[in-house]
């Protein structure tokens, strides 16, 4: 035959009370760690949309990968009528 353990007592109030706050205290912790994420991500995505949108339509010959140097011309299209142009 089985032999019936004997259960273990119930926890008292004052017990019940510390794990309920613990676990609230645990979850606000939690919430706040996410909103502040929530927030450094919101900030981030902001900074790199205004680089990004600071560097659009920024191609010319001065920003270029030329560096200011403008167009290779060749000594043949360089004549008096044309100027270099």
């Amino acid at each position: 035959m089985c032999k019936s353990t004997p259960k273990p007592p119930a926890p008292s109030p004052t017990e019940v009370a510390a794990q309920e706050s613990t676990r609230r205290a645990q979850r606000d912790a939690l919430k706040e760690e996410r909103r502040t994420a929530a927030q450094l991500k919101d900030e981030q995505t902001e900074i790199t949309q205004a680089f990004l949108a600071g560097r659009r339509g920024r191609r010319s010959l001065l920003s270029g990968n030329r560096g200011g140097r403008g167009f290779d011309l060749t000594d043949s299209y360089k004549t008096k009528q044309t100027l270099g142009a």
